[in-house]
């Protein structure tokens, strides 16, 4: 297969879901704005579901760990890079669509919401292992907090901008930090 078409395939389905929304987006629009063959696309995608959703899995940055970062930092950078990258359009176009194509959210939940909360889960575990956050924290319920909390910020006030992530890592951090409140 050819990775120059695999590219221009995502960025157009990406760019067509976003100008477009899901409805309006053909596989025939994709192909022709992307220069290729219709069949190209249906090789490499067995329906515009499928299509659709590997798109939305490019948005999904790995966060680099560097050396010896504290949990902290890491968490910091993994909700930086969700502010960053992840569209609040999108999201709207994923949860309007459910009760017509509930493969849809099904995918995006598959290839981008549960590896996110993988990788936030290694973390909070890593850092559970080194000592720097409680071994009985609840790690699906700091996820949801972690991750949703810019649901509620863009709902509140807009796409917040730098520094939020640490605002919120921090306004969590006495509950999660070893030596912190005990669990109830």
């Amino acid at each position: 297969m050819d990775p120059e078409a695999d590219r221009l395939i995502l960025e157009t389905a990406h760019r067509l879901l976003r100008e477009q929304g899901y409805d309006r987006l053909t596989i025939d629009a994709v192909a022709r704005e992307a220069g290729v063959a219709r069949t190209t696309v249906y090789r490499r995608y067995r329906d515009k579901a499928d299509l659709v959703s590997a798109a939305i899995q490019t948005l999904r940055q790995p966060v680099k760990r560097a050396a010896g970062a504290d949990a902290r930092r890491v968490l910091i950078a993994h909700l930086d890079s969700v502010r960053r990258n992840y569209g609040m359009s999108l999201a709207g176009t994923l949860l309007m669509e459910e009760p017509y194509n509930p493969t849809l959210l099904e995918l995006f939940r598959e290839r981008m919401v549960i590896p996110q909360r993988e990788m936030v889960a290694e973390v909070i575990q890593a850092g559970i292992d080194r000592g720097e956050i409680r071994a009985d924290v609840d790690v699906e319920r700091v996820l949801d907090l972690l991750l949703g909390a810019l649901f509620g910020a863009v709902f509140a006030q807009g796409r917040p901008g730098p520094g939020w992530s640490e605002a919120i890592v921090d306004a969590l951090w006495p509950a999660l930090a070893a030596g912190g409140p005990p669990r109830r």
